[in-house]
């Protein structure tokens, strides 16, 4: 059982290529510069340390994936275009690597004239690496403001904009540490790559670079698209990020005391990831609830025909949908969830539609192409629905509260 849908392509709408714009060449500069820097750093020992590289990037790619699984579902109203996603990506494994890597090293050879090289190397990574990568991090989020405004709607479109520049940068920044272990390892190439990248990804992966870029990135887009709140407000909140997110970075930097029982090591460094994690879900959670009172305020004037208050409801969640579409499964069998689904997607577009067009125009544009597009998706979808289930709103005795609207 398949519903027809129609998509109306709006003239660059997702795309990142903006030649127009000086911030896009620069960006491509930037890129081209980190390319360079992270080739000097591979192509002399490459030959030497093949095999293991490859295999700390397959596993690096795991990594990467699960993370972009979970951004995907951290993201409840809206799917970023993957080109833009892509770019962001770039920039945090490339460029903001790149840069790092250069401030990273003078920062050190600072901090040794200051004190000593014994000092510097302990504590060097906690005040050089959220001082300088997280800077260089953000610009990123900036320049992809500069370049693809349109894309930065609401808040949290920072936060995972954020994720995805800090996730590039954790990726490169792994394959940069296994070509120097897999190169110093005195017994084995695949050794000291192998070590150092499990290492890096059970222990650090769960709690390191997305979650410090995705508070900054917060930040900077709550700063960029809360156009109604004081400018001073704005300001306040987007340094308070970006101020937190370095100390998230320079938390998990920190060193554990020397001489420490063994067994007390590695709880202190999972309960500096606890920390670091359950500052980030804070984030997110009061970022959610903005979002679902963003889509009941744009939905809310739309009429029944389009969606019902019990949609509303069930919209909150990727929990409340699943279970909607349990509901339908479990009554009117597999067919029936699957409409619901699809249902459910577009009225997740629908609202991401209305949201930019009434930005434009100042006003709820139902006649946009791409708007009515949505609208007879709906009322497909909802016509099937109501075949499968022999109704026209499937109702069950236990079904959601009523939303309010308005």
């Amino acid at each position: 059982m398949s519903v027809p849908t129609e998509r109306v392509i709006v003239e660059s709408q997702g795309a990142f290529i903006r030649v127009r714009r000086p911030a896009y060449w620069l960006y491509v500069a930037c890129l081209i510069f980190g390319l360079i820097g992270l080739g000097r750093v591979l192509s002399p020992e490459y030959s030497d340390i093949a095999g293991a590289l490859w295999a700390s990037i397959a596993i690096n790619a795991a990594l990467a994936a699960v993370f972009l699984w979970i951004l995907a579902r951290l993201d409840l109203f809206e799917s970023e275009p993957v080109t833009v996603r892509a770019a962001a990506m770039c920039w945090g494994g490339l460029a903001a690597v790149a840069f790092s890597m250069i401030a990273n090293d003078a920062a050190l050879v600072v901090l040794a004239e200051i004190n000593d090289p014994g000092w510097a190397r302990r504590w060097g990574p906690a005040i050089a690496g959220p001082l300088n990568e997280e800077w260089f991090k953000v610009l990123g989020v900036i320049m992809l403001v500069l370049i693809v405004r349109e894309h930065f709607d609401r808040s949290i479109d920072g936060l995972i904009y954020g994720a995805l520049v800090g996730l590039g940068f954790q990726v490169v920044e792994n394959l940069t540490y296994a070509i120097n272990f897999a190169v110093i390892n005195p017994n084995s190439d695949w050794a000291g790559s192998m070590t150092v990248t499990f290492t890096r990804v059970l222990v650090a992966g769960p709690w390191s670079h997305p979650l410090y870029s995705g508070t900054a990135g917060l930040g900077i887009a709550y700063l960029v698209t809360q156009v109604r709140k004081p400018m001073r407000v704005r300001l306040l909140v987007a340094v308070g990020l970006f101020a937190l997110s370095m100390a998230m970075h320079a938390l998990w930097n920190l060193p554990v005391g020397a001489g420490l029982d063994t067994r007390l090591t590695l709880p202190l460094t999972y309960g500096k990831g606890l920390i670091i994690m359950a500052l980030f879900l804070v984030l997110y959670h009061f970022a959610a609830r903005a979002e679902w009172r963003w889509f009941v305020t744009t939905m809310s004037d739309q009429p029944e025909t389009v969606i019902t208050t019990e949609d509303l409801t069930t919209m909150r969640s990727l929990h409340s949908r699943h279970k909607a579409r349990n509901r339908l499964a479990k009554r009117w069998g597999k067919p029936a969830a699957h409409l619901q689904g699809r249902l459910q997607r577009e009225l997740v577009r629908l609202a991401t539609l209305l949201a930019r067009e009434q930005r434009r125009r100042g006003a709820l544009p139902d006649d946009a192409p791409d708007v009515a597009a949505v609208k007879r998706n709906i009322a497909a979808i909802r016509a099937e629905l109501a075949a499968v289930t022999g109704s026209g709103d499937d109702k069950d005795d236990d079904a959601a509260p009523a939303a309010v609207r308005g």
